[in-house]
């Protein structure tokens, strides 16, 4: 383990709008952070390569109990802040989508 296990992860600073990022873009940012790559982070995790490709590229949503666990756990950063992130993009999404 790296020397930036111990540390968190920069999150989101006011808790409101993920710093003008996606949730997608958090969770690559999260991830160099730590130093990984994606195979490393599916690997820590057991959510597989090709989704956390996915969930880096915006096509799938941050969404299921499981994925987030196994996601925060790969990361090391407590659950309830990748559950922030998540609520924050769902809330944006909503925003947007009653918009149209």
């Amino acid at each position: 383990m790296n020397g930036r296990d111990s540390e968190m992860v920069p999150l989101l600073h006011d808790g409101s709008a993920l710093d003008g990022m996606t949730a997608a873009q958090w969770l690559r940012r999260a991830r160099k952070y730590r130093r990984l790559t994606q195979v490393q982070l599916a690997k820590r995790s057991g959510v597989s390569k090709n989704h956390v490709s996915l969930l880096e590229r915006g096509e799938r949503a941050l969404s299921t109990v499981d994925t987030v666990v196994r996601l925060a756990d790969g990361l090391k950063i407590a659950r309830e802040q990748v559950w922030l992130v998540a609520l924050r993009e769902f809330e944006r999404k909503e925003r947007a989508h009653s918009e149209k």
